[in-house]
């Protein structure tokens, strides 16, 4: 008989970057980052007493595009100088 290896129930975990790191790839200041963990809106992991990290799909998710208001008006503006 064959031994299955040991299922992990902790959750699974994306790639783990720093909060500098973090703030450079959102280009936000680090102070924003930490401001969106104490908010809830980014989790964070600790490792051992001091390192923390995000997981940097997580922090892609927290940006939306927005949708243009009047996509369609500026479609169809005419410029003085010709320009589209």
């Amino acid at each position: 008989m064959t031994q299955r290896p040991p299922t992990d129930s902790r959750p699974q975990i994306g790639q783990l970057i720093s909060l500098r790191d973090a703030a450079a790839l959102a280009r936000v200041d680090i102070r924003t980052i930490r401001r969106w963990i104490d908010n809830g809106h980014l989790r964070a992991y600790r490792m051992g007493s001091r390192l923390v990290r995000v997981e940097r799909h997580e922090l892609l998710t927290i940006a939306k595009p927005i949708p243009a208001k009047h996509a369609q008006d500026n479609a169809s503006r005419t410029y003085p100088d010709g320009a589209a």
